[in-house]
């Protein structure tokens, strides 16, 4: 069989146990939950564009960073290791 026939039998299969009753549908099975009372959605607060304009490039700048001293770092590392294989 091919993997589309196999997965038609399952699908198939699946239905018939849906419809003859012989397997209890899954939301049955857990019997669901309750919403608790102290729930409290968290509500963001409204923001300006220019407010996330400057976020937005207040985060490039700081990544850009980041990235510049992990460039270093790995140049450093890998000169001193070269330097130490080369005096092998």
């Amino acid at each position: 069989m091919s993997s589309m026939g196999s997965m038609n039998v399952v699908i198939n299969n699946n239905r018939k146990l849906l419809k003859n009753g012989k397997r209890k549908p899954f939301a049955k099975s857990l019997g669901g939950y309750e919403k608790s009372s102290n729930y409290k959605p968290y509500v963001l607060p409204e923001v300006s564009p220019h407010v996330l304009r400057r976020i937005r490039i207040k985060i490039k700048r700081q990544n850009r960073r980041l990235l510049i001293r992990q460039i270093i770092t790995v140049i450093i590392v890998g000169l001193l290791v070269s330097y130490w294989f080369s005096r092998i």
